[in-house]
């Protein structure tokens, strides 16, 4: 199982390129392109109001990361 996830910015395949030869044949590491290309819903009065109290996802560390540096690291 992998233990460690490198998400590089959808817009830097660059880096991509460059970590996924840096971690070829490193078991415990996968290196994926971020695919999200922003929010998902584009209209927020089309849907019921949000009742989560939180963001589902712990993403705010990682969108900053991947705005700044290009890329972030997850452990799982």
């Amino acid at each position: 199982m992998t233990s460690h996830l490198f998400i590089v910015a959808w817009n830097r395949p660059d880096l991509w390129d460059y970590w996924k030869r840096w971690f070829a044949g490193v078991e415990n590491v996968e290196v994926i392109l971020d695919r999200r290309r922003g929010e998902r819903r584009q209209s927020p009065q089309a849907f019921e109001p949000e009742r989560r109290r939180t963001e589902r996802r712990g993403q705010a560390g990682v969108d900053d990361e991947l705005r700044t540096a290009g890329f972030a690291i997850v452990t799982r």
